[in-house]
């Protein structure tokens, strides 16, 4: 790899987007396969695996909508994050895309589970600071355009 090539992909930034998206597939995919074959680990009612989702896999007769399109999301997710590793400089803005509406989506989330702390306190070690890790490795990982140009 010459020096130029080497400028725009920042080390750190590429390896925590790699590591990031390796993350989020080993996360989601199991979790979406789980929840479409309805998986009692994931029943709200004794599953050991329902603190990793909002609600139950199913909503009385039918199946819940909102887990399994949150799980799709973040499997695209991780798979663009692993695409971005390769050159991060040449996403930036699906990067800064990625760190505002992780940020945004995190402190919805600290409101939400603040409101149903007997339901939700787990939210606090999982799903938090999961996407807040997210949105501060790209804050500070990611070089400013300042110093981009002068290289």
């Amino acid at each position: 790899m010459d020096e130029h090539n080497q400028d725009k992909r920042p080390p750190a930034l590429a390896a925590f987007l790699r590591v990031y998206g390796v993350m989020s597939l080993a996360i989601f995919v199991p979790l979406f396969i789980g929840f479409i074959v309805q998986t009692p680990l994931l029943a709200e009612a004794g599953g050991p695996l329902n603190w990793t989702i909002w609600n139950d896999i199913s909503s009385g007769h039918e199946h819940a909508h909102v887990p399994p399109m949150l799980f799709t999301i973040y499997i695209v997710w991780g798979v663009f994050l692993l695409a971005a590793a390769r050159n991060p400089l040449a996403h930036r803005s699906f990067l800064s895309f990625t760190m505002w509406a992780n940020l945004a989506h995190a402190l919805l989330m600290v409101a939400q589970a603040a409101t149903d702390l007997d339901r939700y306190w787990s939210k606090f070690l999982t799903d938090i600071p999961f996407i807040l890790i997210l949105a501060l490795g790209i804050f500070f990982l990611m070089p400013s355009e300042r110093v981009t140009a002068e290289r």
